[in-house]
């Protein structure tokens, strides 16, 4: 479509969009941070103006150590209510809030202390029987089964690792 208005731009819609998606979460982010922080108390958002209003020390004190929050000074972000009620609900502020890549490997570490508890209960006893009795009694075909459960369990494991790894780098 963008193609269509813009013929001699060589402009592609998607690339466009998905910067420009970045670009206001980013300045969200931003904005938000000023606004929300735990020592930011001292901003207030303007309704009328559509921007973040301090007092200049206060303001200049922050832009100091956040140097992002000096483009809105002067400056109006006339999507912030809008783009808080989609952002909001997925930033986390609390102390112990987790990122996705944490979760992730919490996971790999709980995935790896069920595999280790199974392989040691696979382990040749110390009479030097490869299995217990109770082992021996089961058929081939469950251990077919186990088998394959645990290969699932593994290639479940390897999935949600590498879709909480790219949900990661989408949010950042």
């Amino acid at each position: 479509m963008l193609e269509n208005f813009l013929p001699h731009a060589m402009l592609k819609a998607k690339p466009n969009l998905e910067l420009r998606i970045r670009t206001l979460k980013k300045d969200w982010a931003t904005v938000y941070d000023m606004l929300s922080g735990k020592e930011n108390n001292n901003f207030s958002w303007d309704e009328h103006r559509q921007m973040v209003v301090a007092e200049d020390a206060v303001r200049n004190s922050y832009i100091s150590s956040h140097k992002a929050a000096d483009q809105f000074r002067h400056r109006s972000f006339p999507y912030y209510d809008q783009l808080t009620s989609i952002y909001a609900k997925d930033r986390a502020t609390e102390k112990d809030a987790q990122i996705a890549a944490d979760i992730v490997e919490e996971i790999d570490v709980e995935d790896m202390n069920v595999f280790a508890t199974q392989l040691q209960s696979l382990k040749p006893n110390q009479d030097g029987s490869t299995f217990s009795k109770k082992k021996k009694k089961i058929s081939d075909g469950s251990e077919k089964i186990s088998t394959s459960i645990i290969d699932a369990a593994m290639l479940l494991g390897e999935n949600i690792r590498t879709v909480g790894l790219e949900l990661s780098r989408s949010i950042a």
